[in-house]
């Protein structure tokens, strides 16, 4: 959903050690968007308050809390081509072999951030929340992150990480079996609360009702937006506005899709059914993910009630526009082995990418659309290298 704030307060986190398309078209809709909000300058950034939050942020430093398979990839995406095409400086690890902040660990500026000459505008990558992330970046820092159904967020995960594997290694587990072993984590992947657990709840306290009410304030008041997938454009339109940027900027392809093929047999038997007895087991085990996405999920339902002729036809301009450029860009959805260029081969079991057309290879916003993470974080590091002179 869409929501939040800032805080003094501290998060308490658990540690592990412990535990181009036609110009024409793109460039008339940015007229357009530019002579309905000529405030938002594109080299003046947007001093606003949200909506949801009455704490004042620029739009030019935003952290984007980068939760597991909560859409995070393909919002990733968004925020790293409208972020470079503003040459905004973004906070990248120490370590050079990785594309995290020391995940699953919670993030640490003197252990895990490469140094700048100041601070970073734009945090992406996933982490932690921590209070040293909070004072890494700007205090008028733009906070979101993305929020996902409980229930499909970890049946997106088993199969995603290949979970079964998880309790026995030569033999396949289901998910109710996984979530059954009590188990917190699989190897360093959280399972527990994931979402909560990358949002800063301790999860020795997240079964604990007060424990959770007062950490789910603690998220509104650190964040000023929080997308919720399941109404992932009608979030996509609020985004743009709270930060001024066109719908060019919101286009998306989606990251780490399933394909139309069928599944093996086998691996549909280790996913429970949908229905309202497995619902209830696996809610209770995710009970701080179930609270945290019900209660902004509400606020976010609220907001878009209030909008929702305006949203519904921002919606239809930005569809528009994916089927114009999906047109251009692409010319079939495969699975990874199935596709000849590295960069759009998706990590994770089952997940298709795109083969771009002749025409979609030669252009530069058709392959930053269509490309996966590691390639996308690989360009990152050299757009930031060339941005501030540093030599290779």
């Amino acid at each position: 959903m869409c929501i939040f704030q800032g805080s003094n307060k501290r998060f308490y986190i658990l540690n592990l050690k412990e535990l181009k398309k036609p110009k024409d078209v793109a460039t008339s809709h940015a007229l357009i968007w530019n002579s309905l909000t000529t405030s938002l300058s594109f080299s003046k950034p947007l001093k606003g308050k949200s909506v949801f939050n009455p704490r004042p942020y620029n739009s030019s430093h935003i952290v984007y809390l980068k939760v597991h398979k909560a859409a995070s990839s393909t919002v990733q995406n968004i925020v790293m081509r409208a972020s470079m095409k503003r040459n905004l400086t973004f906070a990248l690890p120490a370590r050079n072999n990785t594309h995290q902040f020391g995940w699953p660990a919670k993030f640490s500026r003197f252990k895990h951030l490469k140094k700048l000459p100041s601070k970073p505008d734009v945090l992406c990558l996933h982490t932690v929340l921590s209070d040293s992330l909070i004072k890494t970046m700007p205090q008028d820092s733009f906070y979101f992150t993305s929020l996902r159904d409980p229930f499909t967020q970890i049946r997106s995960m088993f199969e995603y990480y290949n979970l079964s594997k998880c309790l026995y290694p030569k033999h396949s587990a289901t998910l109710l079996e996984v979530i059954g072993s009590g188990k917190n984590a699989c190897d360093i992947l959280v399972i527990k609360s994931p979402q909560a657990f990358d949002l800063g709840i301790n999860l020795r306290n997240a079964d604990n009702d007060t424990v959770i009410a007062d950490f789910i304030q603690l998220v509104e008041k650190q964040f000023h937006f929080v997308i919720i997938v399941e109404y992932f454009n009608e979030c996509l339109i609020l985004l743009r506005d709270m930060l001024g940027w066109t719908t060019q900027d919101i286009l998306y392809f989606k990251s780490n899709f399933k394909g139309k093929r069928k599944q093996l047999a086998t691996n549909l038997t280790l996913l429970p059914e949908d229905n309202e007895k497995t619902r209830a087991i696996i809610y209770k085990f995710l009970k701080a993910d179930l609270a945290l996405y019900k209660h902004f999920k509400s606020k976010l339902e609220q907001t878009i009630a209030s909008k929702k002729d305006y949203i519904n036809a921002e919606i239809v301009k930005l569809k528009h526009l994916q089927k114009i450029w999906m047109a251009d860009c692409v010319k079939d959805f495969l699975p990874a082995n199935e596709l000849p260029d590295k960069r759009f081969q998706p990590y994770g079991a089952g997940s298709y990418g795109y083969l771009l057309t002749e025409k979609g290879f030669d252009n530069s916003t058709c392959v930053s659309l269509s490309i996966t993470e590691l390639p996308h974080f690989q360009e990152l590091n050299k757009y930031q290298n060339k941005l501030l002179n540093i030599s290779t």
